[in-house]
């Protein structure tokens, strides 16, 4: 007896693969559902949707609120970096990037989300002046004391802020670091007013940046850009350097969508 394509790939599959990724697709299509909405849209059992979802919890393909809500995890948001890292935000930044640092002879960064609460930096071209500054292709760092990862948060939505802050303690990186939930959203919404996050030595003493959000069409930040240098010289340019961050980060949306 011979097969179709399909018939094979039917012979092969897993029941309890298929219902994750139904449940992942279905979550896809929801910011937020109970356990019991996940069963009866899928018509599964709540004992087995239970622990597939404790599975993708625990894997961080899911995440849950305070209310027992789920919906996906952030680790989709890396995956999906990753490609677009891979095939075409470096490549369609670059030459971006390169343009900003000639302009303000200060290190230029590029970020993506690595997980829930963090970000990877993914590139960076050093500065004209030498200035030494913990960061390297490949850093992970927490986002909210960065002016890329503010700058990525502040575009997440409330409902992702609010989940942020129910479950990422502010620890402080710098005396001026932001660790009060009230204060950081007023942090977050100023970034949203302004276009662009000004972090003045909160995640690394004698450190400014100047950050904005790189958006995809889905008008959600995918990736992030940002100018570092010291403090004192970066103080003298800030009436021009937003303007520069924000249309470099316009420019490498427009050439992604």
């Amino acid at each position: 007896m011979e097969y179709t394509t399909n018939e094979q790939n039917e012979k092969y599959m897993l029941q309890s693969v298929t219902n994750a990724l139904r449940i992942i697709e279905l979550l896809g299509e929801y910011n937020f559902l109970t356990l019991t909405e996940i069963a009866e849209k899928l018509e599964l059992g709540k004992s087995s949707v239970f622990r597939l979802v404790a599975t993708l919890e625990a894997r961080g393909f899911v995440k849950k609120d305070k209310y027992g809500r789920c919906r996906l995890g952030m680790k989709f948001s890396y995956f999906g970096s990753v490609v677009l890292a891979r095939m075409e935000i470096l490549q369609a930044s670059r030459p971006h990037l390169e343009e900003l640092q000639r302009n303000v002879r200060e290190t230029v960064h590029l970020a993506i989300w690595d997980d829930d609460w963090n970000i990877r930096f993914i590139d960076k071209i050093d500065g004209a002046i030498a200035f030494h500054m913990q960061s390297f292709v490949g850093l992970p760092k927490t986002c909210y004391s960065t002016a890329t990862g503010k700058s990525m948060l502040a575009f997440m939505g409330d409902e992702f802020i609010r989940d942020f802050l129910d479950h990422v303690p502010l620890a402080p990186m710098t005396p001026h670091t932001i660790t009060e939930p009230s204060k950081l959203m007023e942090s977050l919404d100023e970034i949203r007013r302004s276009g662009y996050c000004l972090s003045v030595e909160e995640d690394e003493l004698g450190l400014t940046c100047i950050g904005a959000p790189v958006i995809d069409t889905s008008q959600k930040p995918i990736a992030a850009i940002s100018i570092s240098g010291p403090t004192v010289r970066m103080t003298e340019h800030l009436s021009e350097y937003p303007k520069k961050v924000m249309d470099t980060a316009r420019l490498i949306s427009e050439n992604l969508s």
